[in-house]
């Protein structure tokens, strides 16, 4: 019932007067590029023996780079970070005992992605896939911090301490929908949900989390 409510409504909105009215887009065979929030939606998870981890809501950024091939689809790459706490649940282990940890979990991604965007029109909604690597780094440290040197653009020969920590480069891929509004033939906006994937590859197996994404972009030739 609820299906054929929504497919009902769809139909009239379509059919309504101030649809014929609204422009055709201004996207075919142009570039475009945008800057991106996004809105982390904070999870928990458990791995192999019971370990758990939650990590927290929070707020990152992105930026990506487009072509529309035509009105209707277009091809990219996009670069994304997000910044966000967590905090993590061991199980003992051969007489152990348990612990809670608190860390800074940063995640870098980028991804090429392709968009079909339904209608020809100015105002559109559309759906999305994206594949590619996120750069995870739990700022844990794995062993003792080291003395290094290197040249800084700014302050010349320079010297610090390196720590290493526990990171990986994982595959991550999406799938995500939205709305587009192409306010003028150079300025749109659009917002979005995504669902992501992580392959961790560790106890924690494929790792999935919501990303809520608002868009503001340029066209260009």
């Amino acid at each position: 019932m609820m299906k054929r409510i929504v497919c009902a409504g769809a139909a009239c909105f379509l059919t309504l007067p101030a649809w014929a009215e609204i422009p055709n887009s201004y996207r075919a065979e142009r570039w475009e590029g945008s800057f991106r929030v996004i809105g982390l939606e904070g999870q928990s998870f458990t791995g192999d023996g019971g370990s758990q981890a939650k990590v927290d809501d929070d707020i990152g950024f992105g930026f990506d780079m487009a072509y529309n091939l035509d009105e209707k689809l277009s091809l990219g790459f996009a670069l994304e970070w997000v910044d966000t706490d967590f905090r993590t649940t061991t199980q003992p282990v051969a007489g152990g005992s348990a612990f809670d940890g608190r860390g800074d979990l940063e995640m870098t991604t980028m991804n090429v992605n392709g968009t079909y965007h339904f209608f020809r029109k100015a105002l559109t909604p559309y759906v999305h896939g994206a594949m590619g690597a996120t750069y995870l780094d739990t700022n844990v440290p794995t062993g003792p911090s080291t003395p290094v040197c290197w040249w800084d653009p700014w302050w010349g020969y320079y010297c610090g301490l390196d720590t290493p920590t526990l990171n990986d480069t994982v595959f991550s891929y999406e799938v995500g929908a939205g709305v587009r509004l192409d306010v003028n033939d150079q300025f749109f906006m659009r917002g979005g949900y995504s669902q992501q994937w992580l392959d961790v590859d560790r106890s924690a197996g494929t790792v999935d989390q919501g990303l809520w994404r608002v868009g503001f972009g340029m066209l260009f030739q």
